[in-house]
């Protein structure tokens, strides 16, 4: 545990899920994109990311929960999955010291590179990563379909077993996916996750617990691709879900769907966020 002030900065391991999603939630309070986020949805990141409680942290203001670092690992690879600095503790050069040690604990690890993402207008954190040596690897980008778009007049998508779903994911993948569009995430799906298929040839993996449906994953076995599947599947879906908007998050390589969802009526999302890397070998 460090001490920095009025500023405790504690290992995730050593704290609950409760003043950890509240810590993360207080980091983001004011942020471009409102983040809230309860204690189980908070532990389900955590696993589907592969966020490393060790290597993580939770910013304590007295002892008010007040902001996040949380880093994820996968192999040799290694992500800042989130660094919020809540509203109390900013101004006080914690995210460039936070960052610092973040870097060199990475390459203490051994790690060989250490990725992130940051929202293209956030100009401030982008300006601070470049200053510490990251450089900008691609774009990600996020597509919705509109509430008010005409229900398509097909049969409802249905449901399959998740861990077929998982299994659809992980063969059907494109080569170099982002770290939250990885078929690695849903290795082990289960709730509030569901589940969709056309067959053994097209597979969506989504969330419709809230207002908005968010689609996780997507994919169409590449020996069936360009015969109207990916179409059908997210027409099916549309239908299963009538008067309520699908989406994805903005999370998704630039250029890899565009083409198609313009064609399925589907609109990219005006926030965009660009990838960075730090090589650390």
């Amino acid at each position: 545990m460090q001490k920095t002030e009025a500023v405790t900065r504690r290992s995730l391991a050593d704290t609950t899920m409760e003043d950890a999603a509240a810590g993360f939630t207080e980091g983001f309070r004011g942020y471009v994109v409102k983040f809230t986020i309860s204690a189980e949805a908070f532990a389900l990141r955590m696993a589907r990311e592969d966020v490393d409680p060790e290597a993580s942290e939770v910013f304590f203001d007295g002892d008010k929960p007040a902001g996040a670092l949380l880093i994820a690992r996968r192999g040799k690879r290694s992500r800042v999955s989130a660094l919020g600095i809540g509203p109390t503790i900013r101004g006080q050069g914690l995210g460039t010291r936070v960052m610092t040690d973040a870097i060199g604990s990475a390459r203490a690890r051994g790690d060989e590179v250490l990725l992130l993402e940051v929202i293209d207008s956030n100009v401030r954190a982008r300006d601070l990563y470049l200053s510490l040596g990251f450089e900008t690897s691609r774009r990600q980008v996020g597509f919705s379909r509109s509430r008010t778009r005409p229900v398509p007049d097909v049969q409802a998508a249905a449901e399959c077993d998740q861990m077929e779903a998982a299994a659809m994911l992980f063969r059907f993948a494109d080569a170099h996916p982002t770290w939250q569009t990885d078929p690695a995430c849903f290795r082990h799906p289960g709730s509030p996750m569901k589940s969709f298929s056309i067959g053994t040839k097209a597979v969506a993996l989504l969330d419709d617990t809230k207002d908005d449906v968010r689609l996780y994953g997507f994919a169409v076995d590449p020996a069936e691709r360009r015969k109207g599947l990916g179409r059908a599947l997210a027409d099916g879906l549309a239908a299963r879900y009538p008067g309520r908007r699908l989406y994805t998050a903005e999370n998704i390589a630039a250029g890899l769907l565009d083409p198609f969802m313009r064609r399925i009526g589907w609109r990219r999302s005006r926030l965009t966020q660009s990838e960075m890397v730090l090589k650390l070998d």
